[in-house]
């Protein structure tokens, strides 16, 4: 069973992501914060990060960054509410360079609002990549 990690301040989105992954056999945690969710990744292994970029206090830019410094094996779907290539807001805290070097990061990137089954299709893929190197 495959361990993924769901971090996203949306309490009912996460539920309900969590209610179609456990049923297509994935154990999953959630994290509501972008610190919360690092300290998840320091205390367990995972082998798929579920990230959203818009996140109180260490948003998902800061998050990946920090992904990539555990240094441990892990693939990333990025869930994104702003249409990747408009304009970065101030608040974004991050410049358009750097928003492209961090999302090179992510394995894949959707944008919100998805439809759930080619979510789903997206995580099935990276599952598949695990288990074939497995």
């Amino acid at each position: 069973m495959l361990k993924l990690l769901l971090i996203d301040d949306d309490e009912e989105l996460c539920a309900e992501l969590r209610e179609v992954l456990e049923v297509e056999g994935f154990k999953v945690d959630i994290a509501l914060d972008g610190r919360q969710g690092l300290r998840h990744l320091q205390e367990r292994q995972y082998q798929i990060i579920i990230l959203d970029l818009k996140l109180p206090g260490l948003n998902g830019y800061g998050v990946l960054k920090g992904i990539k410094k555990t240094a441990k094996p892990v693939k990333v779907l990025v869930l994104s509410g702003r249409p990747l290539g408009e304009p970065l807001l101030k608040e974004d805290g991050v410049s358009q360079d750097e928003e492209e070097k961090v999302l090179n990061m992510a394995d894949f990137v959707i944008n919100k609002p998805f439809i759930v089954e080619n979510f789903l299709q997206k995580v099935k893929k990276l599952a598949l990549t695990i288990v074939e190197k497995g």
